[in-house]
């Protein structure tokens, strides 16, 4: 199958290898050879044999199992058309732009924002009881005994005057006890109120703007240079 369809090449191909994975396109025919070029803002160029080749078809170059790459100038086989440490470098150089295939992904980022609660001390709440002494007038009526003493005149010969005489001109001493009331103030605490603690939650919403940041590609044509623009893209809030 080495030489079917060899007069069909042109350059322009995809060159794939035989398990279907794009190697890079063809660019040149030399004698013998095929030369195939990988890559975008970083190309490089090796060569297959033409006996390598299985079929051409659908615009495509198919190779055989085990066909051989080799470097353009020195002849070196490759095994495979990039380094992988070559690789490396370039996706992680120019932005994150990296190539895959004949093409070339530039990966444009956007600055999202969402909210995070944290909890944090506002402060405190001290609650104590303080001791205030107020005066309160209190009235009530008290009663004390006196002594009234009396004089009454008593005549000659009235009825009873001899008992009255008895006892005459003897000492006598008589003891008449005398009360009265004292007010005694008698103090005692009791419950006139309750104070309820709690803690509430008030909701409210908070609002600020944010400025997020993204990026845009742009692509200039210089020269007669031509390209055509493919803006399907998704929706990002489509979801």
């Amino acid at each position: 199958m080495a030489g079917d369809g060899t007069e069909e090449l042109r350059t322009g191909l995809a060159v794939r290898g035989a398990d279907g994975r794009r190697l890079g396109t063809l660019v040149g025919l030399e004698a013998g050879a095929l030369v195939v070029e990988r890559g975008f803002f970083w190309p490089q160029r090796f060569t297959i044999s033409r006996s390598d080749v299985g079929v051409v078809k659908d615009g495509e170059v198919r190779l055989l199992g085990g066909a051989a790459l080799r470097e353009t100038h020195t002849g070196a086989p490759l095994s495979e058309p990039l380094h992988r440490e070559e690789a490396a470098a370039r996706e992680t150089s120019g932005a994150g732009v990296r190539e895959e295939g004949d093409d070339v992904r530039v990966p444009l980022a956007r600055e999202d924002a969402y909210p995070l609660l944290r909890m944090r001390d506002v402060g405190a709440v001290r609650v104590r009881k303080v001791v205030r002494t107020e005066l309160k007038q209190l009235t009530v009526e008290v009663r004390r005994e006196e002594l009234v003493v009396e004089r009454l005149p008593v005549q000659p010969g009235a009825a009873g005057a001899p008992e009255r005489t008895a006892g005459a001109f003897e000492e006598f001493e008589q003891v008449i006890p005398l009360w009265r009331e004292d007010v005694e103030v008698v103090k005692r605490a009791a419950v006139y109120e309750e104070v309820h603690l709690k803690k509430a939650v008030e909701r409210r919403t908070w609002t600020e703007e944010v400025p997020l940041r993204h990026e845009v590609a742009r692509v200039e044509e210089e020269g007669e240079a031509q390209m055509v623009v493919d803006d399907t893209r998704p929706d990002p809030h489509s979801h």
